[in-house]
């Protein structure tokens, strides 16, 4: 119950199927998108008065544009972000006084990207490029477009302060910030897309495993257009700068390639980064090994010192599969690799699609429980590759092994053998925002993915590439079809069968059985698709609203056998397993 010190209005109900979402960054925004593109409402409380100001975030990766896609949102925020005829290279420098970098990382912007795609039509390739965009646009983007839709209703200014289970539903605590009122909601489900410091997950008393790493960072947020100290080295999307000690120390961002940057500076933990002055810090990171280099900066917009985490709760579902938590609630990693928010999108992807099937009658509450199963092993892999990236930065101290780190930009001996070294380390090691298999290959294992006997052996898997399958739980490969349509953009809104080969393979007993189970079935026939079908390895492909195969087969013989493999995806088979094995 509330605290008896804080004022409580008289408790108040949400309506049947009504979701309600702590916490209006990315996740929680899209969380009730999704929820209201399969028609479930949902009552969003977030504890500030505005979208975030600070840039967290600068790349929407390949993965989650595809899920904008589907929500008919991803030509939009591309209109947000930084135009599709701009490469994103990185680069690694010992400063900007110095007349080159060290080496870089050509990564193409999002028109080569999509040629690349349409070059290599062979089922590795994503359907949409990434997105570079700031979160405060982001979040303010995303924003506007849930408060023009019906079914979500914002509050903003509004904190959850707790939340508490029952069998059939949730009270969540909502204080108003400006009057200090406090309300007792009860609402069928709760989802707590709260942040790292989430209320929903101490509430409910989640563990969470991990913690920070022993290190802190400056940030600095701020506005330049003196483009042509900054582009000395060539235009960038990001720079890793050494420092004097001849390590990794900093990094800057080039936000919208207009005239917002930030800037992180790190140190160690016994450092007192409250003395440094923002624009020092600004110049320090710029200079690397040198020393300040100046640059005009018309504005300081935010800062702030953060400390790395490397984190997973280790429940996501509580006890009746009322409330669960997503997000940053959920996992906490290192920026290197973009996986944190992109991470926070498939989870509000998945919950949300799962949560409407239950709401919308298609499933049993018991499919819900497949959430934690499913995402919680995405994160606990990202999050450690997103230290592996990190560590990455990390080894150029071991590579300069005690060489003056001015050696680096001589030409001397010493000096080419040093920069080979270097970049021939960031070529071998060069998976961060390139690393598709982590990004889109993830495959998920649960008692609602149905494998025949000829599919227990899992095909090979890199994280470094994308290698195409339908192994049931892989995300269905992107292939355009003879007529230039992508395979993607033929699935429903809901469930589809692909069907392949001109043969009677028993799709009809599928449709049959959605039918009886009142579940929206879309059938595509690509029985002329000859292309498709040998990456699609069979002839029956059942694929979820998420674009995750969840069985396949080369035929389907009865009725009776249809019947068991939607029910299976849907919930029934979930129950026993859920009893005997997910609180363990």
């Amino acid at each position: 119950m509330a605290p008896a010190e804080i004022p409580v209005e008289q408790e108040k109900v949400a309506a049947p199927g009504t979701v309600i979402i702590a916490g209006g960054g990315p996740v929680g925004l899209l969380l009730a998108r999704v929820l209201s593109f399969y028609g479930v409402k949902s009552i969003l409380f977030e504890r500030n008065n505005t979208t975030t100001k600070w840039p967290k975030m600068d790349l929407t990766n390949a993965r989650s544009m595809e899920m904008f896609r589907k929500l008919g949102l991803a030509d939009d925020l591309r209109k947000q972000g930084v135009p599709a005829e701009i490469d994103q290279n990185v680069l690694i420098s010992t400063g900007l006084a110095a007349e080159r970098p060290l080496t870089m990382w050509e990564l193409p912007g999002v028109d080569k990207f999509r040629k690349q795609i349409r070059d290599n039509n062979d089922g590795t390739q994503p359907l949409e490029p990434y997105q570079r965009l700031s979160q405060a646009i982001f979040e303010k983007w995303l924003r506007n477009i849930c408060s023009e839709d019906p079914l979500i209703d914002l509050h903003y200014g509004h904190k959850v302060e707790s939340v508490e289970e029952g069998p059939t539903g949730a009270k969540t605590v909502v204080t108003n910030m400006e009057t200090g009122i406090s309300t007792v909601w009860s609402s069928d489900y709760v989802a707590g897309c709260d942040g790292a410091n989430s209320r929903v997950r101490n509430s409910l008393s989640f563990p969470l495993d991990g913690g920070p790493i022993p290190s802190c960072a400056l940030l600095v947020h701020f506005k330049s257009r003196d483009l042509t100290r900054l582009h000395k080295q060539g235009r960038f999307w990001h720079i890793f700068l050494l420092g004097k000690s001849g390590g990794f120390e900093a990094a800057i961002i080039a936000q919208d390639e207009v005239d917002t940057w930030t800037t992180h500076l790190f140190m160690p933990l016994d450092a007192e980064p409250e003395k440094i002055d923002s624009h020092e810090a600004v110049y320090r990171v710029l200079g690397g090994i040198y020393g300040n280099y100046e640059i005009e900066i018309d504005e300081i917009l935010v800062r702030s010192v953060w400390r790395p985490n490397i984190a997973v709760t280790r429940t996501w579902v509580s006890q009746h599969r009322r409330v669960f938590v997503a997000g940053d609630a959920a996992h906490q990693n290192i920026p290197t690799g973009g996986y944190g928010m992109n991470m926070g999108i498939g989870d509000a992807f998945d919950l949300g699609w799962k949560l409407a099937a239950v709401i919308n009658g298609q499933a049993g509450n018991a499919l819900l429980a497949s959430y934690e199963l499913e995402r919680k092993p995405v994160a606990l892999r990202n999050v450690d590759r997103s230290g592996v990236h990190f560590e990455v930065h990390n080894r150029l101290k071991d590579i300069i092994n005690g060489s003056d780190p001015f050696e680096l930009d001589k030409d001397t001996e010493q000096g080419r053998e040093l920069r080979y070294k270097i970049h021939e380390h960031y070529q071998q090691h060069d998976g961060e925002n390139k690393d598709l298999g982590i990004e889109m290959g993830y495959r998920y294992i649960s008692p609602v993915i149905v494998r025949e006997d000829n599919d227990k052996t899992e095909p090979e898997w890199s994280p470094h590439k994308f290698i195409p399958t339908t192994w049931p739980g892989s995300r269905a490969p992107h292939v355009f079809l003879s007529d230039g349509t992508a395979i993607f953009d033929l699935l429903g809104k809901d469930w589809s069968l692909l069907v392949f080969g001109g043969d009677d393979k028993g799709h009809n007993l599928l449709v049959k059985a959605a039918q009886q189970l009142s579940l929206p079935l879309t059938v595509v026939n690509l029985a002329r698709e000859e292309h498709a079908g040998r990456l699609y390895e069979k002839s029956l492909v059942l694929v979820r609203p998420d674009h995750h195969v969840a069985w396949r087969a080369e035929k389907i013989e009865s009725l009776q056998a249809a019947d068991r493999v939607l029910r299976t995806n849907t919930n029934d088979m979930l129950s026993h397993f859920t009893r005997t094995s997910l609180r363990s």
